[in-house]
């Protein structure tokens, strides 16, 4: 298993559309924080999604498009905008996943079974393997987070730091 780290969506317009999804937010970003840090320090693969969607005020160069403050890339993370709720969908993310020479997807971010389960499907539709960060995924409600790591093969952040060989015993739970 080689895998690369998916970040679906964590841009400020959601959280304005939604009280539910702003509350899942603060419950769950201290697990997202979490495993962007482990797939840092063991210097694998991230990629960012971006969901472009004028309609709803997230547009490119907006303060709703943006990431969220205290979880953004850094330059070497690659990053996709997206239009459909398929991450990979017209978009160059099965090309990022594959030069980075990975097999494997762990899917994190928002929203629980819209953005992040479209994306789960659609890394079968590309012969990857997908998984969701377990307590690292928001929704609207608490039924939409359940329903996800239900239906999806999930890891923890202590799987994951052993998949990546980094010590499972130094890993903060956010």
């Amino acid at each position: 298993m080689k895998p690369a780290l998916v970040v679906v969506d964590v841009q400020n317009g959601w959280l304005e559309l939604s009280e539910g999804l702003k509350k899942s937010v603060g419950e769950h970003l201290g697990h997202m924080q979490g495993f962007v840090s482990v797939f840092r320090k063991a210097q694998a693969p991230i990629i960012f999604t971006c969901h472009s969607f004028p309609e709803k005020g997230i547009s490119q160069g907006s303060k709703e498009f943006d990431f969220f403050p205290n979880l953004t890339p850094e330059s070497g993370d690659g990053k996709v905008v997206k239009t459909r709720q398929n991450a990979f969908n017209n978009t160059d993310l099965e090309r990022l996943v594959r030069e980075k020479g990975c097999d494997t997807v762990i899917i994190i971010g928002l929203s629980a079974l819209h953005c992040v389960l479209s994306t789960y499907y659609g890394a079968y539709d590309k012969d990857l393997q997908p998984y969701l960060g377990r307590s690292a995924v928001a929704g609207p409600d608490d039924e939409s987070v359940q329903a996800a790591e239900k239906i999806c093969d999930t890891l923890s952040l202590r799987a994951v730091s052993q998949i990546l060989n980094q010590d499972p015993k130094i890993v903060s739970m956010g």
